[in-house]
């Protein structure tokens, strides 16, 4: 077992994608413009939106002095401009003024980003220490531990990683961890995958080590913190694994490249709580054989409000009708589904 640190201050963890615990407003209607109320109409430059084809991403001055004020603060400079720009889009309409819409965007982007690294310390330090590691597995496992302590998503599975590693291993590798078989009904070879896309990644790839992955296996993680991203790549160049990481905004941009394995890990509350339907468009768009969905059972102070049953009914409204066969996964401390896709019928015989 691995203790987890004391002392680490979080913030609480508010539902994505579900009402505000203490208030909240309704969504804006799709299509709205960003035009303050009041402010005088001004035809913008409408950019053909990568969030969904109903919300096109408004190019106008006040949409662009927004984004410029925040991605000059320095608690949001690290985030994605395309992240920025796309809850500017969504959040700024629903204020008259211009501090109104930039302390709404900045509150946003800290539930869905800051609010997860606040004991994220020195990144590039981080990044330097794994590289001048390399080569040495004991030393950068050991990088790791420490390291994942940075998100607290990661740093929430320490407590259990010999327990939750295991399982996601064998999530990954298409063979147990889940209450039932994988396909029903169907017998399931172990396969190592090809690639991997781990979407909004936070430092998750930090736990290949331990996930019996080759070499030259291609992990391929993305996410809109681009102080995550550079100690992700530092990390897959000092362990020599094939892949990279990038910084994009999943939310804003369909993924439509082949995978073996897609991991949504914890990712999905924060996507809806963008725009509720996010996940769903990202799942239908996906070419992947399997995906595995986590979610937290706990708010970031610790305490439980009733997240897992929550999130149980989200995920079963997440995946109706859509062509993957489910199974949830035996996860300590986090709730998990393996989705692997269904058969395209046979052609009909005539």
């Amino acid at each position: 077992m691995i203790p987890i640190r004391r002392g680490m201050r979080r913030p609480v963890r508010r539902s994505a994608g579900l009402p505000a615990r203490n208030a909240g407003d309704p969504p804006t209607p799709p299509g709205t413009p960003l035009r303050p109320t009041g402010s005088p109409s001004r035809t913008g430059e409408t950019v053909p939106v990568e969030d969904a084809p109903s919300i096109p991403v408004v190019r106008n001055d006040a949409h662009d002095r927004v984004v410029t004020e925040v991605l000059a603060a320095r608690h949001f400079r690290h985030l994605s401009p395309d992240l920025v720009a796309r809850v500017t889009t969504i959040e700024a309409p629903k204020v008259r003024r211009h501090d109104e819409a930039v302390a709404r965007v900045k509150r946003k982007l800290h539930q869905i980003a800051n609010a997860y690294t606040p004991a994220l310390h020195a990144p590039r330090d981080a990044a330097d220490a794994l590289r001048s590691a390399a080569g040495d597995e004991d030393a950068l496992r050991t990088l790791a531990i420490s390291l994942m302590y940075g998100h607290a998503s990661t740093a929430e599975r320490l407590p259990v990683h010999d327990l939750i590693t295991p399982r996601l291993r064998e999530a990954i590798h298409g063979t147990s961890g889940s209450d039932g078989p994988i396909n029903p009904g169907e017998h399931v070879e172990a396969e190592t995958p090809a690639r991997i896309l781990d979407l909004a990644c936070g430092l998750n790839p930090l736990m290949i080590p331990w996930l019996g992955l080759p070499r030259t296996c291609r992990y391929d993680a993305y996410d809109a913190d681009s102080r995550l991203v550079s100690i992700v790549q530092a990390f897959l160049e000092a362990w020599g694994q094939a892949g990279s990481a990038t910084v994009r905004d999943i939310g804003g941009q369909d993924t439509t490249e082949t995978a073996d394995v897609v991991l949504l890990l914890k990712a999905v509350p924060c996507l809806e709580q963008v725009r509720v339907g996010t996940s769903r468009r990202i799942l239908e768009t996906l070419n992947a054989n399997r995906v595995i969905v986590t979610y937290p059972v706990q708010s970031l102070g610790g305490n439980d409000r009733g997240m897992r049953s929550t999130y149980r009914q989200a995920f079963d409204n997440l995946v109706a009708g859509l062509p993957w066969h489910v199974a949830e996964l035996r996860l300590p401390d986090e709730l998990g589904y393996l989705l692997t896709r269904k058969a395209p019928p046979a052609p009909v015989s005539r």
